[in-house]
């Protein structure tokens, strides 16, 4: 992959993990990486269960990728990380702990862990700047989820720091694209309800008077 044509990290003949490649980022990334000279590697669930640390190192160990994308996570919408808090902090932490320590110790040559724009505080100033990481309180009902990929964030610092890993992190915003889930109640943007025109329809005649006699219309901004 490169930048302005110059590469930054040369894919050629490489053994490439996409951890997560089912998942909307997981797959767009093996969309792309279809399109380098490089081995895509990939497991499902069923396959490599990420939570079970000797399975990802056994895994690991067997397959030696020299690169690896770390997308896979626990995700949903605000409904989903507000009802299951733990299960979003310990599933997160399990999977990338166990990726991370395990692409240490067979020597991958790069690793790019995947967080999210919601492990910056919810009032940051706008537009977000990096350095306001930490800074302030996160968004309440996503917390669990925001507080495990800082950890994530942190530990590919803390393992080039101490190891020289050359382990990195990227922060995408918001998205949602081919691939995405559109539960009901679980998922993320008001996708749901375009499954159901009817029910879309009912909302947008309920709103708020803003004043003017006009009725504003009530589509919910997230999930």
């Amino acid at each position: 992959m490169s930048v302005a044509g110059k590469p930054i990290f040369n894919l050629t003949g490489r053994r490439v993990f996409v951890a997560g490649h089912r998942g909307m980022v997981g797959s767009a990334l093996v969309r792309r990486l279809a399109r380098e000279e490089c081995e895509i590697l990939t497991a499902s669930r069923a396959e490599l269960d990420l939570e079970r640390q000797a399975d990802v190192a056994a895994w690991l160990a067997d397959k030696r990728p020299s690169a690896i994308f770390l997308a896979a996570a626990k995700v949903g919408g605000i409904i989903a990380n507000d009802t299951q808090p733990a299960e979003f902090i310990y599933e997160n932490l399990a999977i990338q702990n166990h990726v991370i320590e395990g692409a240490r110790r067979i020597g991958v040559d790069k690793l790019m862990f995947l967080g999210s724009s919601c492990i910056y505080p919810r009032l940051a100033p706008q537009p977000m700047a990096e350095d306001a990481l930490l800074t302030g309180p996160l968004e309440p009902t996503n917390q669990w989820y925001a507080i495990a990929k800082i950890a994530g964030l942190m530990m590919c610092a803390a393992y080039r720091r101490q190891y020289g890993c050359d382990f990195i992190s990227a922060m995408p915003t918001n998205v949602y694209g081919p691939g995405d889930h559109f539960h009901p109640t679980h998922s993320h943007g008001c996708r749901p309800d375009r499954q159901d025109p009817p029910r879309q329809a009912r909302r947008r005649t309920r709103g708020r008077d803003l004043g003017d006699g006009k009725a504003a219309p009530r589509v919910p901004l997230c999930r």
